[in-house]
């Protein structure tokens, strides 16, 4: 969901050329699931075939960045913030399991795990990362488990420069510090749809502190926020009174109500506490054996062998790149 109603968000759309390092973070739960759920769900279809859309996405969003000399990376979501929705492990461990059972036959025609997962979208999703984990590793794309909120970390990736944007449709990444964030990709037009942090900061004239005071004011994934302000009059009462706490004295809320409030604006501190120590964002050879083992329970062998065969190619091609660039640097 992210925040609501920021429709002031100064979006623009620029060349590619503007990526600096030509890496992206994909917050994978918000960017992909909202593109995986419509392919099948929509459609209503029975309950026949385990769906395997997500394959198809990773698949096409894979080749056409690494063609583009662009490295993909995939973050997921570890453990939930608490403020945003409770933890369930039973949950993420039953879609470990139709995943398991689904890996030791390869039959995507298996009608009862099907039925599970087009029954419960959550659990659909959670099955859909297991095997894009599978193919990103075979890939040798990253795909890596935040410590908590994808868009957290990948924030973090781009405030120390090792990716050049944050792939999201929310702008939540913005509030936890990343300075550029995409909302789409037009790699065939060579360009993005993205926002900077600069930018917004000036289009409504507050600083980061004041933008994650303005989250919670209007309303977030962390706290529903205060009924009646929205951000464009949330923004005015910043002005005057200068910051959250000031306003909600202003308004005569509780000692407990404000500390239900400020302890909702912490979340944003969290990359705070992050680090990206230990994290490879390198494209290693792909697997063909494993790439194919993936791909052909869910598609022809010939388009299977095609793909795989690309991957190396597109390997190799990347690495060239990055070698030349290495040395044009040194």
């Amino acid at each position: 969901m992210g925040v609501k109603n920021w429709d002031f968000i100064p979006w623009r759309t620029v060349s590619l050329d503007e990526l600096a390092p030509r890496i992206i973070a994909i917050d994978a739960p918000n960017y992909l699931t909202r593109r995986i759920m419509s392919f099948e769900f929509k459609r209503k279809k029975s309950f026949e075939r385990i769906p395997t859309a997500h394959i198809n996405l990773v698949m096409g969003m894979t080749r056409i960045a690494l063609k583009k000399k662009i490295l993909p990376v995939f973050i997921f979501d570890g453990p939930p913030e608490s403020l945003k929705r409770p933890l369930n492990p039973d949950l993420v461990r039953t879609a470990g399991e139709l995943f398991q059972a689904y890996k030791e036959k390869l039959d995507v025609f298996d009608s009862t795990i099907a039925e599970r997962l087009v029954k419960s979208p959550a659990l659909r999703w959670y099955f859909s990362v297991n095997h894009i984990k599978e193919l990103c590793n075979a890939l040798g794309v990253p795909a890596i488990t935040a410590p908590s909120e994808a868009e957290m970390l990948a924030a973090v990736l781009c405030k120390e420069d090792l990716v050049g944007t944050v792939l999201s449709n929310d702008a939540d990444a913005l509030l936890f510090g990343s300075p550029h964030v995409t909302k789409a990709l037009h790699l065939t037009k060579d360009e993005i749809e993205r926002c900077t942090l600069a930018d917004l900061q000036s289009a409504v004239d507050l600083d980061i502190e004041n933008l994650r005071d303005l989250a919670i004011i209007s309303g977030c994934d962390f706290h529903d926020g205060i009924k009646g302000i929205g951000p464009r009059k949330g923004t005015i009462q910043l002005q005057r009174f200068g910051n959250l706490e000031g306003l909600l004295k202003s308004k005569g809320y509780t000692v407990t109500e404000q500390n239900e409030f400020m302890k909702a604006r912490e979340v944003f501190d969290e990359p705070n506490y992050l680090s990206s120590n230990g994290i490879s964002l390198r494209l290693n050879p792909p697997v063909v054996s494993r790439v194919l083992e993936i791909l052909k329970p869910i598609m022809s062998s010939e388009r299977a062998e095609k793909f795989a065969k690309q991957s190396v190619h597109l390997w190799r091609e990347f690495g060239r790149e990055q070698t030349t660039l290495k040395q044009w640097i040194s």
